[in-house]
């Protein structure tokens, strides 16, 4: 038995396929990572830093990671002839045995496929985007925080609690701090700084995320932010790898302008082709 996938192209373990066995351990029990990135004309975007985090997050969860060329090699050829892709990477551990035990020494199990891109992007980067704050609470556990691991279902879970697709949801944890978007990192800019969450016990640290605080150390701080800090923000964006930056222009039915700041960032973050 195989579970199917369904995508433009689509490599399992080097080879042309849609299928992988009902026993993968990624399938059964989310046991793997991936990492989202777009390819333009062959050429993927922020590639080691991409591969810098899989490789932190293989470490962390004691999976063997496939040789850097192995992966590039399999990005290019499913991106091969398209102009601009999102490539998906999925590694999940290797073994078929039942069981929450993993196997010592088995080859995980490589899934790299390309997707279109999403036709708003350039849009959504100018008018911005509206977001609520989602009902769902993140679960705090430090042993995860930080790595993007394949259970995603709090983040399922909070996008199916809004009916309009266009409006962003914003994640807070079992604490009431502020995470994330559902799929982006949030920056608020308060005073001329730029704050972001610490993700140290939940949510993902985004590459996008990681090059602005490293390109603008002197301005940016890593902390706990509360929702009333979030409230009185000068401007607010999100981030990730897909999408670039995106200011958000209100949260529930608090209004935010477009400001500054988050123009100065867009800018950077495309000047040779960063996003």
């Amino acid at each position: 038995m195989h579970w199917v996938i369904k995508m433009l192209e689509c490599l399992v373990d080097g080879e042309i396929s849609t299928f992988v066995k009902t026993t993968n351990r990624g399938l059964n029990y989310a046991d793997g990572l991936f990492e989202t990135l777009c390819v333009f004309n062959g050429v993927p975007r922020g590639w080691q830093a991409h591969m810098d985090r899989l490789g932190a997050g293989c470490e962390r969860l004691g999976i063997d990671m496939p040789p850097q060329a192995i992966l590039l090699r399999e990005v290019q050829t499913v991106s091969a002839g398209m102009a601009g892709v999102v490539v998906k990477i999925v590694l999940c551990r290797g073994g078929a045995a039942r069981g929450y035990a993993p196997l010592a020494d088995a080859a995980c199990v490589r899934i790299v496929s390309a997707h279109g891109l999403p036709q708003d992007i350039d849009e959504k980067a100018v008018t911005g985007v509206r977001a609520r704050i989602c009902d769902l609470r993140l679960a705090l556990q430090p042993a995860l925080g930080g790595i993007k691991h394949l259970n995603r279902l709090e983040q399922v879970m909070a996008s199916a609690e809004n009916s309009d697709p266009g409006v962003e949801g914003i994640l807070l944890d079992r604490e009431e701090y502020v995470i994330s978007a559902i799929a982006a990192n949030i920056f608020l800019v308060l005073d001329g700084r730029l704050l972001t969450p610490r993700l140290d016990r939940c949510g993902v640290r985004g590459v996008v995320r990681g090059q602005l605080l490293a390109a603008f150390s002197a301005r940016c701080e890593q902390r706990r932010i509360q929702l009333d800090l979030l409230r009185e923000a000068d401007e607010v964006f999100t981030c990730n790898s897909v999408r670039g930056i995106v200011p958000v222009t209100a949260i529930d039915a608090q209004e935010f302008a477009i400001g500054p700041l988050t123009r100065e960032l867009q800018g950077w973050l495309h000047k040779d082709g960063r996003a």
